[in-house]
């Protein structure tokens, strides 16, 4: 099932003639507050680097202090103070995130909590559309980026139990802004931005809100040309009348760059991988017309319409797509004194897309002296892939001392795909009833069943699944709450990554589990949470024979902790840590007890930000990102080092021939540290010290 943009169009007026979705909007753009009985719909807004909200799961409009979940919010404050770019740039602010295969030159495979991420069904815009994470994620058009860790299957259904990774996009407000910027740093990227949001009409029923970028991507690579983007977006909101809302999102994104090789890891010799030292990673491996060239089109309607002073309906629509040629380079290691090897390449080109229907009904009502906020709701995925046809090439390299190619043999071209087309279907009902005994007890029950198909060549799989979630609050204190909840993960069952025998097959769905205590304090401007988590799930892992299998368990059991606000008048910050112990279980000798690839025990990151009272509009900032050591695969033949990176940078807000403006200069890796940024069946280095000025003025 593919939707066109009209067809889109088309969904939400019908949806709405009768008689669309809740929270219909005080004013475009703002965050609803429409009060249905003692259903209020919260204001989304964040003060500096803590959110109020959270828009992801379950508890789309909910104070922060109400969620029974770990929930890291990363604000537009967060992203414009570090001039953050790309979806790790966001992410490393929260403990327990790291990189996998990509050093994010073209785009960000992430693990959380030892788990990945899958690229299909866990990340998500405005809380609902799952969107294709098959080339960088434009931050332009984001006011912030939430992380809801653990197992979603009852909002979210089939998605993996690391997280779920949420963009809430920027709406126009009540007051107009236009901003135009230029990004540039020292590996040559020229990019310009515009931002500009208004509401109109007679009764300001109207809001839009427009971001654009666009310019050349500069390479710390030698001797390659730069690269080049294009972005677009726009969020349109129309208030038709006091009860009905209508929203729509698009955006449009094309990045085009050349794509270092990844590092394959060396054949284990006695059961012990050997890792090579990291390269220079200026060096370019590959060739130079390796290039990774993805362009995502999502697409999202969304109707709100209140049935009542105390019920409301909810319906979306939404399509995400992406089109992506590449040209994949992997050095092999064969020498390891020497750094000689060989460059196995294959062009490649991915088509994928997802498209989703969700309605929703949500209301209160009390029995005798216990209120019920109940949540009804039904949703549709279709997700596709087309047939991949890979054609290999291969030319000898050097790690160390890389010479350009030239010359490469190619492989003949296939004629049959070399990886079957995809097509899922997951349909599913879900019930939730937050239930509030007293102003400090709340017990929050649901249950969603789901039916999953899903084809790929030979490849078919067919499940239903019932999936429960309760939790308990207790907030002793409006600032204080406290949680203990346990959820369930429908997993689709993970493809098998490059280098495995089976590689793009997906295994049949399985089902996680989690067990989570926790606590969230507000203290003064600063919100304080911590909580420990317990997950099972089924054992992923590549057998001795290289085949990328599912049998027993794996078992991650950690405790994580974070803050995130202002300190004093003039000191910001946010923080984390996240300690994590996983294992395999009951699979066999050879792997029972060890620990799943790039799961790392240790993981920290803090990040301060300092106004300096003696020059008003001068602000400092810092941050530094650990990383622990982490296995390279599940047999835990080699183990990564770890690493902290650090950054700094600094802002100065003044005015310009009457225009208010910023300069701001940032330092990512400011040590200029090599280091492997990401682990897995491929190694991949991290960029090296990166200087990047950023100026911005107010029309």
């Amino acid at each position: 099932m593919k939707f066109t943009l009209s067809a889109l169009a088309g969904s939400a007026a019908v949806a709405c003639a009768g008689a669309a979705c809740a929270q219909a909007a005080d004013a475009p753009g703002t965050p609803p507050a429409t009060s249905l009985g003692t259903v209020t719909v919260q204001d989304r807004r964040a003060d500096g680097f803590v959110a109020n909200t959270v828009e992801a799961g379950t508890f789309r409009g909910a104070s922060v202090m109400d969620v029974p979940a770990t929930v890291n919010v990363v604000t537009r404050e967060v992203l414009d103070q570090q001039a953050a770019a790309g979806l790790y740039d966001a992410l490393r602010n929260t403990a327990g995130v790291t990189r996998q295969q990509n050093g994010g030159d073209t785009w960000d495979q992430l693990v959380i909590r030892g788990i990945a991420v899958e690229n299909r069904t866990n990340y998500r815009l405005n809380g609902s559309l799952p969107i294709m994470n098959f080339s960088q994620v434009p931050l332009e058009d984001k006011e912030r980026v939430e992380v809801l860790k653990g197992a979603s299957a009852l909002y979210y259904g089939f998605t993996s139990p690391a997280g779920v990774v949420n963009f809430v996009t920027k709406r126009a407000g009540p007051t107009p802004n236009a901003t135009v910027g230029a990004v540039v740093d020292d590996h040559g990227t020229v990019l310009g931005t515009v931002d500009v949001g208004r509401t109109f009409g007679d009764r300001q029923q109207y809001g839009l809100r427009i971001n654009a970028a666009g310019g050349s991507l500069g390479t710390p690579l030698r001797g390659v040309d730069d690269g080049s983007r294009r972005f677009l977006s726009a969020a349109f909101d129309w208030r038709v009348d006091s009860r009905l809302s209508l929203r729509a999102d698009l955006e449009y994104d094309r990045k085009k760059v050349t794509e270092q090789a990844g590092i394959a890891l060396p054949t284990a010799v006695g059961g012990v991988i050997a890792i090579p030292r990291v390269p220079d990673p200026r060096n370019l491996l590959g060739p130079a017309w390796a290039v990774f060239d993805a362009e995502t089109t999502n697409a999202q309607l969304r109707a709100d319409y209140a049935l009542g002073d105390r019920w409301a309906l909810t319906v979306e629509a939404g399509r995400s797509e992406v089109a992506r040629d590449r040209r994949l380079p992997i050095f092999r290691l064969t020498n390891p004194a020497t750094g000689a090897g060989t460059v196995n390449g294959n062009q490649q080109r991915l088509v994928a897309g997802s498209d989703m229907l969700r309605a929703e009904l949500f209301g209160s009502f009390a029995t005798g002296g216990v209120t019920h906020e109940l949540t009804l709701g039904a949703a549709r995925t279709d997700k596709t892939q087309d047939p991949i046809f890979q054609r290999t090439y291969s030319a000898a390299q050097n790690l160390y001392n890389p010479i350009p190619l030239t010359t490469v043999t190619f492989g003949a071209v296939p004629t049959a795909p070399t990886t079957a087309g995809l097509e899922t279907l997951e349909t599913g009902l879900y019930a939730v009833d937050r239930i509030a005994f007293t102003p400090q007890w709340q017990l929050i029950a649901g249950l969603r069943t789901t039916d999953y198909t899903s084809d790929q060549g030979a490849n078919h799989y067919a499940a239903t699944k019932t999936t429960p979630l309760a939790s308990l609050i207790y907030k002793p204190l409006p600032d204080l709450s406290v949680y203990a909840s346990y959820s369930q993960g429908l997993e689709e069952g993970e493809p098998a990554p490059t280098g495995s025998a089976n590689v793009g097959e997906r295994l049949a769905p399985g089902v996680s589990k989690q067990k989570e205590l926790g606590l969230r304090w507000r203290a003064g401007g600063t919100l304080l949470s911590a909580a420990v988590f317990d997950i099972d799930r089924p054992g992923y892992y590549t057998n001795a024979r290289n085949i990328f299998t599912a049998d027993g368990q794996q078992r991650y059991r950690g405790v994580e902790a974070s803050a995130q606000g202002r300190l004093t008048r003039q000191l910001a910050w946010q923080t984390s840590v996240q300690l994590i112990e996983a294992r395999f279980q009951n699979i066999g000798a050879a792997y029972d007890g060890r620990m799943p690839e790039n799961t790392a025990k240790k993981t920290a990151s803090a990040f301060l930000a300092y106004d300096v009272a003696a020059v008003p509009g001068l602000s400092l900032n810092g941050g530094a990102y650990f990383t622990g050591r982490r296995p390279v695969n599940d047999l835990n033949q080699a183990f990564l080092g770890g690493t902290t990176v650090f950054a700094a940078g600094v802002r100065y807000a003044t005015v310009l021939f009457g225009k208010r403006a910023s300069l701001q200069l940032n330092v990512d890796n400011a040590a200029d540290k090599r280091y492997w940024a990401a682990g897995g069946t491929r190694l991949a280095t991290g960029a090296p010290r990166t200087v990047k000025a950023t100026v911005k003025v107010d029309l």
